[in-house]
């Protein structure tokens, strides 16, 4: 629904960078395949007992997308937020797990914010 509903403001050409400009080709031109491809992720991934939704990799499985790769949570939130994302912003899990596609497990932040999680996942021992 967000992507739906994507448009750039009066501040997208002041704030564009490599990144951001992909993403917003992607919403612009190819908004239909890139939810297809987030629901075959999402299909495809198996649901754990902890409410986790993995894609089976020992490691976060990477995506091939209109000539870029991008983890796959990172695409599922990135795409399902409609969030014209830069290098410096982040995907954070509140389940601490890097291969967890589920898109309310996924939230944005920055690199100080993704340093304190892993600092209290490590405090907590998960």
């Amino acid at each position: 629904m967000n992507l739906s509903g994507f448009y750039r403001t009066e501040y997208h050409d002041g704030l564009h960078n490599l990144s951001r400009d992909y993403w917003t080709k992607v919403f612009e031109e190819h908004s239909d395949a890139a939810i297809a491809r987030v629901s075959d992720l999402l299909h495809e991934a198996t649901l754990q007992a902890d409410g986790c939704m993995v894609l089976g990799a020992k490691t976060p499985r990477k995506v091939k997308f209109r000539g870029s790769r991008k983890y796959a949570y990172q695409f599922v939130h990135t795409v399902l937020g409609a969030i014209l994302a830069s290098y410096e912003d982040v995907v954070r899990h509140t389940c601490h797990n890097r291969n967890c596609i589920r898109p309310d497990h996924l939230i944005g932040g920055t690199r100080a914010d993704n340093y304190q999680d892993e600092q209290e996942r490590q405090y907590l021992g998960r």
